[in-house]
């Protein structure tokens, strides 16, 4: 319950919980008790992505997730509003899969920006740029988004 509480802002508490629970029991069967995600530290960010999508139920956002904000390595976790929010800016194309943005919008990037780049795709997302009528009169980004006249004009 208290897991749920604390992922619960995340969506999907419910389910999440008991799967984390469960990789946390593996993780520790397979690597002992005193196991913690600090060991991913040292590893190459390629390396510690591979290392955690090999994990059940762990994907490609998740890995990402866990090295940007529990370790502060960079890694740029794409979300369905950021994902979104990227192909109607056109900085990925309208037919590329979240899996391989995470690739392309890295490359686009300074490994610096990551973090701030998630958070404001992410909150412009949510409040302006939303899956159905975005507000695209309210958006600051509306003379640079080629997705606008989807919008607009229909």
């Amino acid at each position: 319950e208290e897991l749920e509480e604390t992922i619960g802002p995340g969506g999907l508490a419910r389910t999440k919980a008991p799967r984390m629970q469960a990789l946390r029991a593996m993780l520790r069967d397979r690597l002992g008790p005193d196991w913690d995600a600090s060991r991913l530290e040292d590893m190459p960010i390629d390396e510690a992505k591979t290392w955690l999508t090999e994990l059940p139920g762990v994907g490609p956002k998740t890995a990402a997730c866990v090295l940007l904000f529990s370790l502060g390595r960079p890694a740029l976790p794409v979300d369905t509003h950021v994902h979104r929010v990227a192909q109607r800016l056109g900085l990925i194309g309208s037919r590329v899969a979240a899996v391989p943005a995470h690739d392309m919008l890295e490359a686009q990037l300074p490994p610096d920006r990551y973090y701030d780049f998630h958070v404001t795709l992410i909150r412009h997302g949510r409040r302006v740029c939303h899956k159905q009528r975005p507000k695209c009169a309210e958006c600051v980004l509306l003379d640079r988004c080629p997705g606008a006249d989807d919008f607009i004009y229909s």
